[in-house]
């Protein structure tokens, strides 16, 4: 049985419990693994210099830059109704990603690629964009069963994305209020799954799927079910015995970003005297047991574009009250900071529904006021808190930034450190292979952390629960859901 918090409309859903279905139920051409390594599923292989798949085009007119060429061989493997698999379904998808929301990851994905072509019942050839050397360029293509979905109505597609019919170990068997049945599928590419099926319940909070735990009606809570905040009572719990849980740091971190307003956060003196307020190590220890680390930079370890650059983590609260007085500020009434006759009150925004990310925020809270700065914090919807960061109507913001991909992360950064940044950033996107990536990568990390557009707080962990008996379950830093691998769980006898 696997407990989720919240239940989500469909498996399409942007949230982690319809994530966790969908990479149960459907499959991709590539995965990345446990060890954030790129592995085949419908694919054969991952298509590379080394082995013949990948080409750099260079005497393409129309690709002044070079143009990286992939080829995807798709296995012999079929939709769960039975209809093969082809490279027309490839590309199908491709155009239905065209048109996805602007700034999701599956507009982000479609638009490295220039075209797409199916030169084959079972071959697909990609061409990516000019100047184009994306690390995860083999994560771009998916594929959408096209005999179901291209003459299909909105009535019928709505209908769809809630119990699709793809390629993945599990499908849908029953979907009910407050829980659904995913069951084997016998004919999965990779070979039936162990497990005949999957068992899910959906519950209001993770304190529900804590006690639900204990109380033995649950086995598995994959991440973000329950977070690092929580790692004394797991381990208490756990120590000894049925479940195990595991903890690993993801390439993830949250962050405190700045507001624009020049003169309060805009202002890269008020942003150092936060730096050296906020006493980032004490979060990690205290709220996070100490797994957690304290980030130099938006690309942290083990992420392999990252240099180590670990944050200072210990507040300098004498130096903070020295760079804001430089700055112009002086201590006003009820010992709140002012400046010009502007008192230096802030709101931090933080999003809802994350007790661990609430309890950061209040921290910050009190460092900052201990040199001056008023702080409240108030709770977000995190679409809320998100709309709010990009029109630049905030103070401050905690929130979460993925860094699993080094081009993604960086390009969510440009226009906010300075120009070379973003020219950088552009370099690093056509470097040719990882080693010239890394030291552009470097560099811009070094840019980042100058500028101080957002104060990395600490880095993520995933912590999933399970129990000791089921086997082959394998987290990931890179964020992908435990399920990603399900087809392999099965149970141990002792």
């Amino acid at each position: 049985m696997v407990g989720l918090v919240g239940e989500p409309r469909t498996v399409f859903d942007d949230d982690p419990s319809a994530r966790f279905l969908a990479a149960a139920v459907t499959e991709s051409l590539v995965v990345r693994d446990s060890h954030d390594e790129l592995v085949p599923r419908l694919a054969e292989s991952v298509p590379t210099l080394e082995n013949g798949g990948l080409r750099l085009v260079t005497d393409d007119p129309a690709a002044p830059d070079g143009r990286l060429v992939a080829t995807f061989l798709l296995r012999d493997a079929r939709w769960q109704d039975g209809a093969p698999i082809s490279a027309s379904d490839v590309r199908f998808a491709w155009t239905q990603d065209q048109s996805a929301p602007a700034g999701s990851a599956l507009r982000w994905l479609a638009e490295r690629i220039e075209r797409l072509e199916a030169v084959g019942p079972r071959e697909v050839r990609v061409f990516y964009r000019d100047g184009e050397r994306w690390d995860g360029y083999a994560l771009a293509p998916r594929v959408l069963p096209e005999h179901r979905l291209a003459q299909a109505t909105a009535e019928q597609r709505s209908a769809y994305a809630r119990e699709p019919v793809h390629a993945g170990a599990f499908a849908i068997a029953a979907w009910l209020p407050g829980s659904i049945t995913l069951s084997a599928f016998k004919d999965y590419v990779l070979g039936p799954p162990r497990l005949g099926r999957l068992e899910v319940r959906f519950f209001a909070s993770r304190a529900a799927v804590l006690q639900a735990l204990l109380r033995g009606e649950v086995d598995v809570a994959p991440s973000p079910v329950l977070e690092a905040d929580l790692a004394k009572t797991l381990d208490r719990f756990a120590d000894g015995t049925r479940l195990l849980a595991y903890y690993v740091p993801a390439e993830a971190l949250d962050v405190l970003r700045f507001g624009p307003d020049p003169k309060r956060f805009g202002d890269p003196a008020v942003r150092k005297a936060v730096e050296l307020a906020i006493d980032r190590q004490s979060i990690v220890d205290d709220v996070f047991a100490g797994r957690a680390r304290v980030p130099g930079s938006y690309l942290l370890p083990p992420l392999w574009a990252a240099s180590e650059q670990p944050g200072p983590g210990r507040p300098d609260r004498a130096g903070a009250r020295n760079v804001l007085s430089d700055a112009g500020f002086a201590r006003g009434q009820f010992g709140i900071i002012e400046r010009a006759g502007e008192r230096m009150r802030a709101t931090v925004l933080v999003a809802a529904g994350s007790p661990a990310r609430t309890e950061v925020a209040r921290r910050v809270a009190g460092d900052l006021a201990a040199v001056g700065i008023a702080a409240e914090v108030r709770e977000r919807a995190l679409a809320d808190l998100e709309a709010d960061v990009r029109a630049g109507r905030f103070d401050l913001a905690l929130t979460p930034e993925d860094a699993s991909d080094a081009q993604r992360a960086s390009a969510r950064w440009t226009g906010a450190v300075d120009p070379w940044f973003d020219v950088l950033e552009a370099a690093a996107a056509g470097a040719a292979d990882r080693n010239d990536k890394r030291a552009v990568y470097a560099e811009m990390e070094r840019l980042w952390s100058a500028a101080l557009p957002a104060l990395p707080l600490y880095q993520q962990l995933r912590v999933d629960v399970a129990p000791q008996a089921l086997s082959d379950v394998q987290p990931t830093p890179s964020g992908t859901p435990l399920s990603w691998n399900a087809y392999r769980w099965s149970f141990t006898t002792r």
